[in-house]
């Protein structure tokens, strides 16, 4: 609707009258639409009649002007603006009988025009009236993203988990999973089993120890399965039946292997986190058809979180808020009536708002995802917390596994895996180390129960025997280095946690043993056993100019060939008329 003249053309003539009188001040002359429409269309082209009549309009109506000419595309977005200014210009008459009007106070119906001649419902300002407007009215002020300080004493509940510092061992961890063929998934959905979840929670830092809340089952393994999903998908990994296996070699560089699978995940498809949240049903069926593409929703998310200043804590309410505000394009379903909590007919999210639906999402994305891979660090509440969630039906904790999110502060990590920089450096943990001692034969013997993530990073080169007691392990060591660990960094975390500067004769013998022998073997290719029924053939295929080339042998009866030659192999011996079953 650009033309002035045609949103007035749109109106009845009784609606005319009203905004001629209103605009005017004076009754038509006539009333006539074809002359009420002329009249009009001239006084709101004249900006030395708009002009005053704007100013005379009261603070909170002018507000509403602006958002609409600058923010809202001319439209009227109720919901932003209370969100913003905690009141809207509404008309008096808007709760009458037979009101069908657009529910905006008097004064500003002569700048809004319905969109529909025949629904009254939904106005916009003309184009046209809009560029009138622009020349002598200032834009609103501009939406900015608060951030936040922690207090020095958390609420009781609240918990800080710092994601960057704990990914890098827990990403080395599943990787020797991988390589162990640990991982057991669905060979249909690619969805690991519970006892796969629990064998990976014991390897990465969760949020919860169990279930507190019976609305958010599954919340003590919410990392557990960001990262099987995560690494499901990457190119690291392949399916082979029902277990997962590693495809490729990683990177010797932490912050490119997290990169690559970060952004294969946001390009992938297959899978929508909203389907995360359980308790609202009707996800699939006919509800499925009206889901927006989950990648683009994805991208309207990361595009706000390159607006967060790195390393400054952000309230997740001030965030959403915060997105809502600016007009992002996130939205879940065209159709939120198929959604419900207990069943169709009850519970319905018709007309869902922000905080019903794109909120939820965008606290699944963030803890799910982004924390999982050090993307973001999160201060986490129980899910049931008060006030994490309030519940339109009455008797339901939480709706989610992830309405514990308090706040999140953007990672260097984070940072340059969204691009925002062009490089990444770890950057030194803020936190005290536990003193230990080492004795020989690799005993490590701790001062005192040492942080979580140091026994995370220990566990990668160590076995436990108990709390404060490790050992160094040959074993272990190899198999860390060959999924990205480094010898270099274990000794690193060793000294500067020992008194002396140095370490015990025999521990750096294994540890200049360990680098030296690192890539000891190399795998070069598979190969093939073949047994020959008899000396004799074995003898014939030795003797071949052309076999011979390709074989070993192995014992008295076996043959060895490179896989790649299996074809050519028995091409050969067909001729030298020897069959191969």
């Amino acid at each position: 609707m650009s033309s002035l003249q045609t949103a007035l053309e749109t109106e009845t003539v009784e609606t005319l009258k009203k905004c001629y009188v209103t605009y005017f001040g004076v009754k038509p002359k006539q009333v006539r639409k074809a002359w009420l429409t002329e009249a009009m269309a001239e006084g709101l082209s004249d900006e030395a009649l708009v002009k005053p009549y704007f100013q005379n309009l009261s603070e909170l109506e002018k507000s509403l002007v602006k958002e609409s000419v600058f923010n809202y595309k001319g439209l009227v977005e109720r919901g932003r603006f209370e969100a913003k200014y905690g009141d809207f210009p509404e008309d008096d008459e808007r709760y009458g009988m037979f009101y069908y009007g657009p529910g905006i106070a008097k004064p500003l119906s002569v700048f809004f025009y319905s969109v529909d001649r025949y629904d009254s419902s939904s106005v916009k300002i003309p184009d046209e009236l809009q560029a009138v407007l622009k020349r002598f009215i200032d834009e609103p002020e501009v939406d900015a993203l608060p951030v936040d300080t922690l207090p020095e004493t958390l609420p009781d509940g609240y918990q800080v988990f710092e994601r960057e510092q704990v990914a890098q061992s827990e990403f080395h961890s599943l990787l020797m999973l991988l390589q162990n063929k640990q991982i057991k998934v669905s060979d249909k959905t690619g969805v690991a089993s519970l006892a796969t979840l629990k064998k990976v929670t014991k390897e990465v830092h969760e949020y919860y120890d169990d279930e507190s809340c019976r609305e958010a089952k599954g919340m003590q393994y919410i990392a557990s399965f960001g990262w099987l999903r995560m690494m499901g998908n990457s190119k690291f990994t392949k399916q082979s039946k029902a277990t997962l296996v590693q495809a490729k070699k990683t990177s010797s560089h932490f912050s490119e292997n997290i990169k690559d699978i970060w952004d294969q995940w946001v390009s992938n498809r297959k899978f929508d986190e909203f389907n995360r949240i359980n308790n609202i049903k009707g996800q699939t069926g006919k509800g499925k058809r009206y889901f927006t593409d989950v990648v683009n929703r994805r991208e309207d998310i990361i595009g706000y979180l390159k607006d967060c200043p790195q390393g400054k804590w952000i309230n997740f309410s001030d965030f959403s808020k915060y997105l809502f505000l600016t007009g992002s394009e996130l939205e879940i379903t065209t159709e939120s009536h198929y959604l419900y909590i207990y069943n169709s007919d009850w519970g319905e999210f018709y007309n869902a708002a922000w905080d019903q639906l794109e909120a939820l999402y965008l606290r699944c994305f963030l803890v799910e995802y982004a924390a999982t891979l050090g993307l973001v660090d999160v201060v986490m509440a129980a899910p049931n917390e008060e006030g994490v969630y309030y519940d339109d039906f009455g008797d339901m904790e939480c709706l989610s596994r992830y309405d514990g999110l308090r706040f999140f502060r953007l990672t260097p990590l984070g940072s340059y895996v969204l691009g925002l920089t062009d490089s990444y450096e770890s950057k030194s943990p803020e936190r005290k180390a536990t003193s230990l001692s080492i004795h020989r034969q690799g005993r490590i013997v701790f001062d005192s129960k040492p942080e979580p993530w140091e026994q995370q990073f220990l566990s990668l080169y160590a076995g436990k025997s108990k709390e404060t007691d490790w050992k160094l392990s040959r074993k272990k060591i190899m198999e860390a280095t060959q999924v990205g660990g480094s010898v270099e960094e274990l000794k690193t975390f060793l000294i500067d946690r020992e008194s002396q500067p140095f370490l015990p004769e025999d521990c750096e013998g294994l540890l200049k043993q360990a680098e030296a022998n690192r890539e000891g073997v190399k795998l070069q290719s598979h190969a093939l056993i073949m047994t020959c029924k008899s000396k004799e053939i074995v003898d014939l295929i030795m003797n071949d100019k052309v076999l011979s080339k390709w074989c070993q042998c192995l014992g008295k009866l076996q043959i060895v060939i490179p896989e790649n030659k299996e074809k050519a192999f028995r091409d050969s011996l067909n001729e030298l008329g020897v069959g191969v079953v």
